[in-house]
């Protein structure tokens, strides 16, 4: 019987859970699943609650890198549970996150194609449209989440 299909049948095999990968417990998925950035992306693009959570957390993580002092804080400020949805990023892939090629290895390792990169984009600027985000932030974060040409 192949590996896979042994660990498959193990008792064990339901012990684990991509909650586990993340580091969260109970609680903390509890909270990513009440995100509504979260929810919104699960919704519109049929993703798991950690897909979409570690998604929208690698964009955000890489935007605040590049935004400035008051532009950070109006991002942070807007996204309930930010700093939940940048704990989704999968463990040792987070303190990397300064450009957009960055972000492939992040989708990657959270089950998803890199070039669902492009569909996370358009549904947080709207989100964060509907929060109130001004003009200037939305323009500069379609700036630095547009791929180099």
């Amino acid at each position: 019987m192949p590996l896979l299909a042994c660990l498959a049948l193990s008792p064990a095999a339901h012990a684990f859970s991509l909650s586990d990968l993340f580091g969260g417990g109970d609680d903390k998925m509890e909270a990513l699943a009440d995100n509504p950035l979260a929810s919104m992306l699960t919704d519109q693009l049929g993703v798991s609650t950690e897909q979409a959570a570690g998604g929208a957390g690698a964009l955000l993580s890489m935007a605040a890198s590049q935004l400035s002092g008051d532009q950070a804080t109006e991002l942070t400020k807007l996204i309930p549970g930010s700093e939940n949805l940048m704990d989704a990023i999968p463990a040792g892939l987070g303190g990397m996150l300064n450009n957009m090629d960055a972000l492939g290895p992040v989708f990657t390792a959270l089950g998803l194609d890199a070039s669902m990169i492009s569909q996370f984009v358009p549904i947080i600027t709207q989100f964060l449209g509907t929060q109130g985000a001004s003009a200037g932030l939305i323009d500069t974060l379609t700036k630095i989440w547009t791929p180099a040409s």
